[in-house]
């Protein structure tokens, strides 16, 4: 999975898109391509966008598995709270305590989850045909692939958007630097919420993209423009 595009991205996206769907096998991920390509051309206040979350038991995608996926609908530029989902996965192997203590998914809970085909066959509808907003989108971006590498044998593409990166391509900070989803919303005056929960921290993303836009000066940029790089 290409996690870089430079130039233009539009044209970057659409070939790595058709070099997935080629690949996928029939099924649920084959459905999401099928759905098409979300446009990219228009400003945030004009699409269709999924603000996602994902609760893991670590940060290494080829060891550690996805929990929880939160999604929030935002459309013409409006948070769609009420369509908000939350969507188990079964881990294959005990939690451990040090994951519990930052997540709050229990060993009872996550076995009461669905299977990960089951949870990504509810999941790839929702983000069909709708860009993607995370908060250091990467995460998010290679636990998908993998995920669906493993269990449907072909890759996830789909466009993110990603709060951490376009808070340093627009109002500047470090390189690389990781500044906590929490930490961003208290600059902007945004309310608290109760962090590592997967619909509620989807929620937190969406209102600081919008937070992000407000402030920015000069015309709003387009979804292309806000892509991750």
């Amino acid at each position: 999975m290409a996690a870089l595009w430079f130039g233009d991205p539009r044209r970057k996206f659409a070939r790595a898109f058709a070099k997935a769907a080629a690949q996928a096998p029939a099924g649920p991920l084959a459905d999401f391509y099928a759905a098409g390509m979300p446009t990219l051309d228009a400003a945030v206040g004009d699409a269709e966008l999924a603000c996602i979350d994902l609760e893991t038991d670590g940060l290494t995608p080829r060891r550690d598995a996805i929990l929880e996926a939160g999604i929030v609908p935002l459309a013409q530029g409006r948070l769609q709270a009420g369509q908000a989902r939350r969507i188990r996965f079964r881990p294959a192997q005990a939690l451990s305590s040090a994951s519990v203590a930052i997540h709050g998914i229990t060993d009872d809970a996550a076995a009461r989850a669905l299977n990960a085909d089951e949870a990504l066959a509810q999941l790839l509808p929702l983000l069909a045909r709708r860009v993607l907003v995370a908060h250091f989108a990467q995460i998010e971006a290679e636990f998908l692939d993998r995920a669906c590498r493993r269990v449907f044998g072909g890759p996830f593409v789909a466009p993110f958007v990603c709060t951490m990166q376009l808070q340093q391509r627009w109002f500047g900070g470090k390189p690389g630097e990781i500044v906590r989803l929490g930490a961003l919303r208290v600059r902007y005056g945004l309310p608290h919420y109760a962090a590592h929960d997967g619909v509620s921290d989807a929620l937190a993303c969406g209102e600081l993209l919008l937070a992000q836009i407000a402030h920015k000066s000069g015309r709003e940029p387009t979804l292309a423009e806000m892509l991750r790089r």
